[in-house]
């Protein structure tokens, strides 16, 4: 699809994908994920491993998930790769944060899996400047939870995109 964006070749990202994690450190973990499309969505809070131990009270505070909601509703790093690699094998993901990444490869090598797609920054689907023209027109408040925060940049970056035309 060719939309004159910064003259090149665009692609409307399938998936768009953000975690939600146990705060920044570097032994913080991924306790949620959403996958959003305009086609559909995949949501699942992640149980901690035994060794994931880092907690901050910080990011509880800000995306409202508490340790032990995690421990009963989460679900297993292994049960969440596995169907992400089912669901999207061979794809390419879209993320709008590198952060995402960490988070990703930290569930995988908690379940002793790879995983079955990429994940790319938006940059790699719209280009550096349409991505920075997505981000400032997002909403300035944010819920901190991966499946409306997802939801959003997707109609944001279908309503640029439809502009940009």
């Amino acid at each position: 699809m060719s939309s004159g964006i910064e003259g090149g070749e665009v692609e409307i990202p399938q998936w768009l994908v953000d975690f939600e994690a146990s705060g920044i450190a570097p032994d913080s973990y991924p306790i949620e994920i959403a996958v959003v499309s305009s086609a559909g969505q995949y949501q699942a809070l992640i149980r901690p491993c035994r060794y994931w131990t880092y907690w901050s009270w910080d990011a509880q505070d800000i995306h409202g998930i508490a340790k032990d909601i995690l421990l009963i509703d989460g679900l297993e790093p292994s049960l969440i790769a596995a169907e992400l690699n089912v669901r999207f094998d061979g794809a390419k993901l879209c993320s709008d944060s590198p952060q995402d990444v960490f988070w990703l490869d930290t569930l995988y090598e908690a379940a002793g899996v790879e995983p079955s797609f990429a994940l790319l920054p938006l940059e790699c689907f719209v280009g550096r400047v349409a991505a920075g023209e997505i981000y400032r027109m997002m909403p300035a408040s944010r819920a901190h939870r991966a499946l409306p925060d997802e939801a959003a940049l997707m109609a944001t970056t279908l309503e640029y995109l439809a502009r940009a035309k």
